[in-house]
This record gives C-alpha cells, sequence and structure tokens, in this order.
C-alpha cells in the first residue's frame, strides 16, 4: 500500500477520449476466484491510448482506465489462482481469451471470437494498471526472470506484438525484411525480425533520428521515406525486393510503398493500427501473388518468446524508454507520448 491511498482506496488514472487524463480515487480492487491482485510499478503508454486520447482510435471512444503494458508485484491472490506468491514478480498479457472458442482451441488466442482487453475496455470492468493496483486472470500474468530489469520487463509486452507478427509471416531464416515506420513498434520489429533469423533489414521512416536508433539496435540501413528515390534505395540497401515488410504506418502512402517493394509471393504484414480504410494495388497483389495479412497482438507463445528474446539480452531499453514520470502526472506523461512517438512512455507506480 503507498502513501495516497488508505485502507479501501486507491490511485488511477482516467483517459476520456478529447477530455483529457486526469487521476480519481477508486475502490481498491478484490480478485475473483482465480485472479490475482497486483500492486504496478511500472507502465507504459501504447500508441492506442494517445489515439483513443485523440479521439482516433476506433473502439476506444469513451473513458477507461489505461495501462495494458504493465509489471507489477503480486499482493494477493483469489481462490483457485496458482502459480503465483506475494512479492513475485510479473508482467501483464493483457488480451483476455476465453479458452474455449475454434481460434483459442488452435492456439490463435489473440483472435479469440469474444476477445477482452484489461486497460483497453470503455466498460471499466477489465481496468488497467494505470492505477496503484490491478486485478488479471492467473492465466495472463507472467513472471520475470530474475535477470531482467524492470525497464527492460515492461517492453516485453509491446515486444511481443512484432514477434507475432515475425512469426506469422513465415519462415524468415535468411529473408530480406523492411519495416516501414520507425517508432517504438518499428525499432521493436527490427529485434524481432532479426530474432527470427532475417538476413538483412531495411528500415523507412520521416525521422533521421528514428533511422539512426534503428540501425544501432539492429537494422542494416535506413532510408528516409521523403526521398524520392526512396524505394529504390531500399531495394539497393536489401540486395533485392522483400520477401517481407511489416508496415507500422499502415497509411495510404505506406501500403503503396510495401506493395512496391516486395518481390512476387511476398508477404505484407500490417502491423499498425489503421487511421482508416486505404486502398491498395490488387492488380499487383493478385498477379505476383502477394499475401496480405494482417497483425493483430499476440498469443502465450510471443510472450515467451519475447521474454527468451529479452532474458538474452536482446532488447535495449535504454534505446526505447524516452520518457518516465510518475502515476500523479500522467496527463503530462501523456502529452510526451502524444508529441514524440519516437519513442516508450512510461509511468511509475508507488
Amino acid at each position: 500500500m503507498n502513501d495516497h491511498a488508505d485502507q479501501t482506496t486507491m490511485r488511477r488514472a482516467l483517459a476520456e477520449p478529447l477530455a483529457g487524463v486526469r487521476i480519481e480515487s477508486a475502490p481498491r480492487p478484490t480478485p475473483a476466484p482465480g485472479e490475482v491482485l497486483v500492486r504496478s510499478t511500472l507502465v507504459g503508454i501504447c500508441g492506442s491510448d494517445t489515439h483513443a486520447l485523440a479521439g482516433h482510435h476506433p473502439f476506444l471512444t469513451a473513458a477507461y482506465v489505461p495501462g495494458h503494458e504493465a509489471i507489477g508485484i503480486v499482493a494477493s491472490s483469489g481462490p483457485g489462482a496458482e502459480g503465483f506468491t506475494p512479492g513475485q514478480r510479473v508482467l501483464l498479457k493483457p488480451n483476455v481469451a476465453c479458452g474455449d472458442c475454434l481460434n483459442c482451441r488452435a492456439q490463435r488466442s489473440n483472435a479469440c471470437e469474444t476477445l477482452a482487453w484489461i486497460g483497453c475496455d470503455p466498460s471499466r470492468t477489465l481496468s488497467g494498471a494505470m492505477a496503484d493496483e490491478f486485478v488479471a486472470p492467473a492465466r495472463n500474468l507472467f513472471a520475470i526472470p530474475e535477470g531482467v530489469d524492470d525497464d527492460t520487463a515492461v517492453l516485453i509486452e509491446c515486444l511481443a506484438t512484432p514477434v507475432h507478427a515475425a512469426r506469422i509471416a513465415g519462415d524468415l531464416h535468411g529473408a530480406r525484411a523492411v519495416v516501414l515506420g520507425a517508432g517504438t513498434i518499428g525499432a521493436l520489429c527490427v529485434i524481432a525480425a532479426r530474432a527470427a533469423g532475417a538476413a538483412s533489414v531495411v528500415v523507412t521512416d520521416r525521422e533521421q533520428a528514428k533511422l539512426d536508433r534503428a540501425v544501432r539496435i539492429g537494422a542494416d540501413a535506413g532510408v528516409l521515406a521523403s526521398d524520392p528515390d526512396a524505394t529504390a534505395k531500399v531495394i539497393d540497401a536489401l540486395g533485392g525486393r522483400a520477401d517481407v515488410v511489416f508496415d507500422c504506418v499502415a497509411i495510404e502512402a505506406s501500403l503503396a510503398q510495401a506493395v512496391s517493394l516486395l518481390r512476387r509471393a511476398g508477404t505484407l504484414l500490417i502491423v499498425g493500427v489503421p487511421p482508416r480504410p486505404a486502398p491498395l494495388n490488387l492488380p499487383i497483389i493478385q498477379d505476383w501473388e502477394i499475401r496480405v495479412q494482417g497483425c493483430a497482438a499476440y498469443t502465450e507463445a510471443d510472450i515467451l518468446t519475447s521474454i527468451e528474446i529479452a532474458a538474452g539480452g536482446g532488447l535495449p531499453a535504454s534505446e526505447i524508454i524516452s520518457g518516465r514520470f510518475p502515476l500523479s502526472d500522467a496527463a503530462a506523461a501523456f502529452e510526451q507520448a502524444s508529441a514524440d512517438s519516437s519513442g516508450k512512455v512510461v509511468i511509475t507506480v508507488g
């Protein structure tokens, strides 16, 4: 328990689209059967949160308690919740699946027919971790390895999305990969593509600083997206057309560029959240047999792979985390995250 809450209440952030973020007092949660109560320690602000606050998210349209990129310390467990002990560090897998539908039985829990999200729920039934405490099903918590520090651990959930994209792309060993957009997710796509065996990775972005970081963490080259010869320069740096393109921007211009970069029978992975419908070059997609693959979140297997990458030293937190604020300054944290997408802004709790 922290100094800001009594025995029955706690602080939590409330994000309201087009209105802002404020801290409110709320009842302390109690773990139900199968749930674990966690004291939040570090919480990341996702691009989906900043999009929601700006009124641009298609699903987060009402006030909600954010915080789906989170780590914390186990406080207690509800009846039937097994596998964790008080004081243990854990990370949250926020997408809650039923475990019984067709996709869940096929090990595709990210495509659960009734998927819900802790920290992305306007009903506030699944309140997020941007609070002193939160609850989650025991199956949605993963132990943090001893050698992984908190800054690295809080990025594991974010890394899992690119890891998932790289996995469903197919065998990337020896592949030529392009990442469009070098913000946080784009940078993590570089890491995921390399971990999956990609032989060459080239990144595009409108900001040179982001490209420089991408090269520092594993890309072979960075090309300014605004360069009129960008497509030719990317293909030259790759040594040929791309086998796979990770589109982390997902707008008309990036989708057109992605198709222009791919080889015949290549794969376009739509990793970024599209802000609106966009056209695709269907004649080329059909004639070249290009696969267009949507990428949504991750499964338990992707979280485990991301933990392995982090434990092996492959997740450079100092290159990704760009700002740090206390929970009481959540509004300022959201302002920074909205103004600069180059890195991850995190909130410390406690």
